[in-house]
């Protein structure tokens, strides 16, 4: 069955790998009507499975150059379908149930004091690098990071390229990867 699956689509494939949005909109023809339909019995939000199918038609096409890799193409849509609802869940947990790890640390009396401090020290240095971020760096950082927004909400929110919010982040992150090289001196 699975020689047979994979040439069924080995010539569709290969069409897209080298570049064919035809052949793409064909796969998506034949696979979105059933992916939404199996998405939307795990999400029960039809805007939430458009997102997630989105979602992966744009990694697949992407990553379109790994496509004969693939040894099952159905299986491989809707493993990667699996992986992209496990992880609206794990945004939406993270949204709804926020963890304040700053907070548990510090009054765990089990951590010695010194560490304690030194802990708080390293937190109000971060934070003190995050707030003087460029305001408009600082803004994608914080809905990133602290309001675990996707880019793709991001993008929405402040009328920005998605392709500019990773911009963004990655700028926030390389300030913040300076400043804790200078911590990791202490230790």
């Amino acid at each position: 069955m699975k020689e047979s699956e994979l040439s069924d689509f080995r010539p569709l494939l290969e069409r897209i790998v080298k570049g064919d949005e035809r052949a793409f909109s064909l796969l998506y023809d034949l696979f979105s009507a059933d992916l939404t339909r199996h998405i939307l019995s795990k999400v029960s939000d039809y805007q939430v499975a458009e997102d997630i199918l989105h979602d992966l038609f744009l990694s697949l096409w992407r990553n379109r150059h790994n496509m004969l890799e693939i040894a099952s193409l159905p299986a491989y849509l809707y493993s990667s379908c699996r992986y992209l609802i496990l992880a609206h869940y794990r945004q939406e947990l993270k949204r709804a149930n926020p963890v304040d790890l700053e907070e548990l640390d510090l009054l765990d009396e089990t951590v010695p004091l010194e560490d304690r401090l030194h802990y708080r020290y390293v937190i109000d240095m971060v934070n003190h690098e995050i707030e003087n971020l460029p305001d408009k760096c600082r803004a994608v950082f914080k809905l990133s990071r602290h309001e675990y927004l996707t880019n793709k909400e991001i993008a929405a929110r402040m009328d920005i390229s998605e392709s500019t919010v990773e911009k963004h982040i990655n700028k926030a992150i390389s300030k913040l990867r300076d400043i804790s090289k200078n911590f990791l001196l202490f230790f």
